[in-house]
């Protein structure tokens, strides 16, 4: 950007290479996971309209996008079908207040260098808007964006040292911060094994066709969520989430495609298995969900704790592979890469 004062002509740099170095280090200060930088340019091209950073924060440029790792533990006693209690709160619940813990102290960080600064909080919730259960922004979108992580099969946002297994947040801002130099590709996170497909229990996920999204000068192709399937599962309102384990729900509640917030309301409040209520009152963890298997079972995910935690019986690591089956049984999981997921990934 070019400036004329008093017959002198000098330029602005289009980043603050300072001010991006301050921010990723004060996140990561802050205990972020990871951090990076999403442009909001990049971002407005593949969210939509009502849901862009320029749409909830006029002026935005950048999106700054953090991330906390979800215990491997939580998620491994998870899949052998122990319990999922810790999942629920160190994988949602409380992670929530972490991340609003990271989104008002780095809110405050930028803003005192005079940009503006839009805190979302952790559930990115968006009561009202155009389209049920969409946030204000999409954060695996700017997660993406951020050259933090890439789609995989699921649609979920896999990272190379987390895999599935992180939640991420972001915050638009008007500070001109240098975004990420490269967007990984989902071949670089996911193998299209599918797993996370074979072991919905809701068949939420829709592979033929798939979603197509062009962001970033790159075409992502990766499973289509159904909404009104996955929150039956999500919030513990059928015995087909974990057949087998001793903390699956015990009521099957119908699955209404387009429901009220009332109706919402009287599936959770009144119709779901009382423990799950029970245990929601007490800890204050509404709506921390009982489902999480497309995360449990993604392939990336357990790849990639092992490559972190080089997993084996010297170790200490988790080298019991054993999972609970769909017939309620602890089998060995051993991913098969499927033809049609690898040819999605660009890898068949």
């Amino acid at each position: 950007m070019v400036y004329f004062a008093k017959g002198m002509v000098f330029s602005v740099p289009k980043y603050n290479d300072v001010l991006t170095k301050k921010v990723l280090a004060k996140a990561k200060a802050l205990g972020a996971s990871e951090a990076g930088i999403a442009s909001a340019e990049v971002l407005n091209e593949g969210l939509e309209e009502d849901f862009r950073p320029e749409d909830v924060l006029p002026g935005c440029r950048s999106v700054v996008v953090v991330s906390l790792h979800i215990p491997d533990g939580a998620l491994e006693i998870m899949r052998r079908g122990v319990s999922n209690y810790s999942y629920n709160l160190f994988g949602y619940a409380y992670l929530n207040r972490e991340l609003d813990f990271l989104a008002y102290r780095l809110s405050n960080f930028i803003e005192d260098f005079g940009y503006a600064t839009l805190p979302i909080p952790g559930r990115n919730c968006s009561i009202g808007a155009r389209k049920p259960g969409y946030g204000m922004i999409s954060f695996r979108h700017a997660a993406v964006a951020a050259g933090l992580a890439s789609f995989g099969l699921s649609g979920l946002a896999l990272s190379p040292r987390y895999g599935s297994r992180q939640r991420f947040l972001g915050l638009p801002t008007t500070a001109p911060l240098r975004p990420a130099e490269k967007i990984l590709t989902p071949a670089e996170v996911c193998d299209g094994c599918l797993e996370c497909v074979a072991h919905c229990p809701a068949k939420a996920l829709e592979i033929k066709p798939p979603h197509v999204l062009k962001m970033g000068g790159q075409t992502f192709r990766f499973a289509r969520a159904i909404p009104s399937k996955c929150r039956i599962m999500a919030s513990g309102l059928s015995t087909k989430v974990w057949p087998g384990a001793k903390f699956n729900p015990k009521v099957d509640v119908p699955i209404i495609k387009e429901p009220t917030p009332a109706e919402v309301y009287r599936q959770l409040w009144e119709e779901r298995d009382a423990r799950l209520r029970v245990l929601e009152h007490s800890e204050a963890t509404f709506g921390a969900t009982n489902c999480g298997r497309c995360m449990a079972f993604c392939s990336a995910g357990h790849a990639a704790m092992k490559r972190r935690l080089l997993a084996s019986e010297k170790t200490g690591g988790y080298a019991d592979d054993n999972v609970l089956a769909r017939d309620g049984t602890l089998k060995p999981l051993i991913p098969t890469p499927k033809t049609y997921g690898r040819e999605l990934l660009g890898l068949a």
